[in-house]
């Protein structure tokens, strides 16, 4: 599998790009899983929402993981010391690097959690 880096900016305040996004998901009329997160994706583009994608395997620094997670960088560090948050090292350095996968599944993980504490609150009546 090829590996190569692809960086394109689309400012979704361009109304060129929202009507551009817009005419691109409307044309998408089917119902498979790839379609829909393409036809997602535009949406939120043609209404004005900033939009990351970002591969699996590719990598972020805690810095970067804090803020696709919500969290403070100190708070990544301490879910990489406690094993919750796997990284590597950069080869003589100090610095960590985090998988896109990883960090979603993280995020994932938090958002289950959350959902599962409202449940019981709102069971309990709290």
């Amino acid at each position: 599998m090829a590996t190569y880096a692809r960086s394109t900016t689309l400012d979704p305040a361009d109304p060129a790009v929202r009507s551009g996004a817009r005419e691109l998901a409307d044309r998408l009329v089917g119902d498979t899983p790839v379609e829909a997160a393409v036809r997602a994706v535009l949406d939120d583009v043609a209404h004005g929402t900033r939009v990351v994608v970002l591969r699996a395997e590719d990598e972020l620094s805690p810095a970067k993981a804090a803020e696709v997670l919500g969290v403070t960088r100190q708070f990544v560090d301490r879910l990489c010391e406690d094993g919750v948050l796997p990284f590597r090292r950069l080869p003589g350095s100090r610095h960590r690097r985090i998988r896109v996968q990883d960090v979603v599944d993280v995020a994932a993980e938090r958002e289950q959690r959350r959902t599962g504490a409202d449940a019981i609150r709102a069971t309990l009546g709290a």
